[in-house]
């Protein structure tokens, strides 16, 4: 019968498939680094490189950033990736505390994959990311003798939560470019309506709405398409006055999905060497994802911390507060 260590492992291998997999960025494609193992070659190197030595580990560095990078998203994707790779060495601890107190064993393995989320939440500010995987493997073995010696059965096996914790969602203000409290009005469609007029305005102020333009055409044509769910266009945005209900993106769209530290550190407003020892001493205000020697920042993270807003918007919104700021007339 399948154990929680054997549902992380499909779950996750449900997901990769047969494709590449990327630790710097997330997306191969996207990926400066040409070196992208399939999931089972990956997994299989994690687990070496944990055994070994985790804290000297590039490898484990990366894949904790990326499970941070999830976190922001409400994405357990990589956080499952890292159980996925921990879990092995949980194996040989739970079976046997299980056979020596006689306990459930899928009992033992459900608490350990529950302690090693709770060294994980924990462990998101303040700790390098090189010691995370330690503390989680330690933090997880204690548990495990811990319930073998009470003998108690506090664990319920059947805890979706295991699975998919929530996070919680990073609020950020949206900057108004008017007097209008987009959160004071009542009628969603307005709302909707008045965050994207005030986002093409923006973009026309700021000299930015040529590759707006470009995007837009990409959409309406098929080639590209916005990063939001349909499920979400289907549920809240879609507005039966407004042409193309499949034509909403994400503001970060328009944006690399990441930037050097370079770059990141200026728009932070503070040196790139003071960015360095941040990340060294655990103490980035967000997660950073290691490429090569070199670190890159997801421009999704940079904004939740620049509290700059990523709404949903609509292409003809944009495009109509594009219009009004640069004074056209259709």
């Amino acid at each position: 019968m399948p154990d929680v260590f054997d549902r992380i492992e499909w779950t996750v291998r449900d997901h990769f498939g047969e494709g590449l997999v990327c630790v710097h960025v997330g997306n191969a494609e996207e990926c400066d680094i040409k070196r992208h193992p399939t999931y089972s070659k990956f997994r299989a190197q994690a687990i070496r490189a944990g055994v070994r030595s985790a804290p000297t580990s590039r490898l484990w560095e990366s894949m904790i950033a990326m499970g941070r990078l999830c976190d922001l998203d409400d994405d357990d994707t990589w956080r499952l990736v890292i159980l996925d790779c921990i879990t092995p060495s949980f194996r040989q601890v739970s079976a046997s505390v299980a056979r020596d107190f006689r306990i459930e064993c899928e009992e033992i393995r459900s608490a350990m994959v529950a302690t090693a989320l709770e060294v994980w939440a924990d462990t998101a500010m303040g700790v390098p990311p090189r010691h995370v995987r330690d503390r989680m493997v330690k933090a997880a073995h204690g548990v495990a003798f811990r319930r073998g010696k009470s003998a108690s059965s506090e664990w319920s096996t059947d805890e979706i939560e295991i699975f998919r914790p929530e996070v919680p969602a990073q609020d950020s203000a949206l900057s108004a470019l008017s007097i209008i409290d987009v959160g004071s009005i009542r009628d969603q469609d307005v709302a909707e309506q008045v965050r994207g007029e005030r986002f093409g305005s923006l973009l026309q102020r700021l000299g930015c709405f040529d590759a707006a333009r470009g995007f837009h055409e990409a959409i309406r044509s098929g080639r590209s398409s916005g990063s939001v769910r349909r499920a979400v266009t289907e549920s809240r945005l879609a507005r039966s006055r407004v042409s193309g209900q499949s034509f909403y993106y994400y503001s970060s769209d328009l944006y690399p999905s990441f930037i050097g530290l370079r770059e990141a550190a200026s728009v932070m407003g503070i040196a790139e060497s003071a960015a360095h020892r941040l990340i060294r001493a655990g103490q980035f205000p967000f997660p950073v994802a290691r490429a090569g020697r070199s670190y890159k920042v997801s421009v999704r993270a940079l904004m939740h911390f620049m509290d700059i807003p990523d709404v949903v918007v609509h292409v003809d919104d944009v495009e109509n507060g594009s219009l009004h700021a640069s004074g056209g007339v259709r």
